[in-house]
């Protein structure tokens, strides 16, 4: 393809990312509907908390969950969340598609196009990469990392990502392989991001040869059909409110209004769903609508208010029996011992180093007492190896072929469903 062919195509990516609203550049952007709650959805049958973007492709749903297959050339089946978190946790148990040019792809992303990732790429059978962007900036190739995993397109594995406000980490089977801090020089991930899933083909031979690199060869079609399988998704969103808004232009945390609600209200809360919900149990689940622009969230009691938050209300417990989740070293007990982790106050002055804002303190603290999931009396609090694991968490090579994922999503006429306001600057960075 000619340079002029690119930055042709360059252009017009640009044109359809500012279509979607970015509210970094728009004053008219609508607010974002708000998951303010937690669920597993084990994608028996279509989900009310996805929506099938209908690009072309397969999708099935049945008894052994959600596959996504890639046909022939061109295809891109893709499901997007019909709803947003303001951070939160999301776990995926999944295989990954197999093929050579073929990249499975499970990732969050925001209006202002803050990003974290976890892809596969169907001819490495051994490892996956993390990533994340904040605010579309791809002026380095640097954030992307490997990490090790046996045969992940024959075994289903845990996969998850923890988005907390001075932290985000990501896990492999419950154990942490990745930390990223929220002092990053990179910038950090802040503001409501929804959920996406999909197939599609990088090393399609229309992309440009690095993008084929990455991918891993040339897509052999005549090999086809490529097939991604996801058996469940947990996500828990720590904020409450009905939905989120930007209250100006900076990008930043403490620009998000939640609507009704307030900035981790419900931190002690989605850390026992979650753990209610990746040991098997059930929790009062959000109800979102997909035809609103606002969710409802349905409890079956009122938790009584509390003007503060604090993880040291959360109470520690004995390790999970469950090995493959992420807060397997968290589980439920009928008794109560009090905690001395660090409290969610602490967190607000952790990530805003450099101002004490009052706002801040009293966004986060505050809790609404209608916008919380009911769950059976549990206690929970990641363990102390856990913690150690956060610590000590090893990462492999740093790769710089993360840079022109976004050129092939371009050349296969996928922009409109993966990273396109990232387009125009990596396609100037590898000209």
């Amino acid at each position: 393809m000619s340079i002029k062919n690119l930055l042709l195509l360059a252009g017009l990516a640009s044109l359809t990312a500012a279509d979607s609203c970015n509210p970094l550049t728009s004053t008219s952007c609508s607010a974002n509907t708000a998951l303010a709650g937690s669920f597993s959805e084990d994608f028996s049958s279509a989900s009310s908390y996805f929506t099938d973007e209908k690009m072309p492709g397969e999708i099935t749903y049945g008894s052994d969950g959600l596959s996504m297959t890639l046909t022939k050339q061109g295809d891109n089946p893709t499901l997007m969340s019909n709803f947003y978190i303001m951070y939160g946790k999301v776990e995926v148990m999944m295989k990954a598609a197999p093929g050579q040019g073929i990249v499975s792809s499970f990732f969050l992303q925001s209006d202002d196009l803050d990003e974290l990732d976890l892809e596969w790429v169907g001819s490495d059978d051994t490892q996956f990469q993390s990533n994340y962007f904040s605010k579309g900036n791809t002026t380095t190739y640097d954030r992307g990392e490997f990490h090790g995993v046996n045969e992940p397109e024959t075994t289903y594995h845990n996969y998850t990502m923890d988005w907390e406000m001075d932290k985000t980490t990501w896990y492999l089977d419950g154990v942490a392989v990745r930390v990223l801090e929220n002092t990053t020089s990179e910038g950090y991930l802040q503001t409501p991001m929804y959920v996406k899933m999909g197939i599609w083909a990088g090393g399609d031979p229309s992309n440009a040869p690095g993008t084929i690199e990455w991918a891993g060869g040339l897509t052999d079609y005549s090999k086809a059909p490529f097939t991604m399988n996801i058996q469940k998704v947990i996500v828990t969103d720590y904020s409450t409110g009905s939905e989120y808004s930007y209250g100006d232009q900076s990008g930043s945390w403490e620009s998000i209004e939640c609507k009704d609600g307030a900035i981790y209200g419900r931190y002690q809360q989605a850390l026992m769903d979650f753990a209610e919900l990746t040991n098997g149990g059930n929790v009062t689940e959000a109800v979102v609508s997909a035809s609103s622009s606002v969710s409802s969230v349905e409890s079956t009691s009122t938790v009584a208010s509390s003007s503060i938050i604090s993880t040291s209300e959360v109470v520690s417990t004995s390790s999970s029996s469950s090995p493959s989740s992420s807060s397997s070293a968290a589980i439920t007990s009928t008794t109560s011992t009090t905690s001395s982790s660090t409290s969610t106050s602490a967190k607000a002055t952790t990530f805003s180093k450099a101002t004490t804002s009052a706002k801040a303190t009293t966004s986060i603290t505050s809790i609404s007492t209608t916008k919380m999931s009911t769950v059976s009396p549990t206690s929970v609090e990641k363990s102390s190896s856990l913690d150690a694991a956060e610590k000590t968490a090893s990462v492999a090579h740093t790769s710089s072929s993360q840079a022109v994922k976004v050129a092939s999503d371009m050349a296969n006429g996928l922009t409109t469903n993966f990273k396109l306001a990232t387009l125009p600057l990596l396609l100037l960075s590898l000209l």
